[in-house]
């Protein structure tokens, strides 16, 4: 039983790798100064020639906060050819109403909304209007820097 597990699992985890791929996208949640850095790995279902998406990163706003995330990027409802970004994330500073449970729907290149709960009473809510594609390079990997004067974050309060 052993020799037959030995063999089999080199066999299962090289038919894994040939079936996925992996990336780095990064988006800006305008107007904030917010960033997602997500490694992006992909998964191709051989049997019906259809893949799913999965992300991990950092939320990113410089001066404010940097949350780790994971979700998904997937077609969107009833389309061939529109994705949508959703992922949850999870934090500890007072930014986000001091909720420690925050989940982002967007479209990239459209809208995007954010919504909050966890740890005290009431959802905090924000939005923009673009879920924009950047270059990852030269971004940082995580929160590195203080914000200047007119940076606003979409955890912020006073949004």
């Amino acid at each position: 039983m052993r020799k037959g597990t030995l063999v089999l699992t080199p066999v299962a985890l090289f038919g894994l790798a040939i079936g996925t791929a992996q990336a780095e996208v990064c988006f800006r949640l305008n107007p904030f100064v917010d960033v997602l850095r997500l490694s992006q790995t992909t998964f191709v279902e051989p049997s019906t020639g259809g893949s799913h998406a999965l992300v991990t990163g950092n939320w990113i706003a410089h001066g404010f906060y940097t949350l780790p995330v994971v979700g998904s990027l997937e077609l969107d409802a009833g389309s061939n050819t529109v994705t949508r970004l959703g992922i949850h994330g999870t934090q500890k500073t007072n930014s986000f109403g001091g909720h420690s449970s925050c989940v982002l729907d967007g479209i990239p290149g459209g809208s995007w909304f954010l919504s909050c709960n966890g740890k005290v009473d009431g959802i905090f809510n924000n939005s923009g209007s673009t879920l924009s594609p950047v270059a990852c390079v030269g971004l940082p990997a995580s929160l590195v820097q203080e914000a200047g004067p007119e940076a606003r974050a979409a955890g912020a309060a006073g949004r």
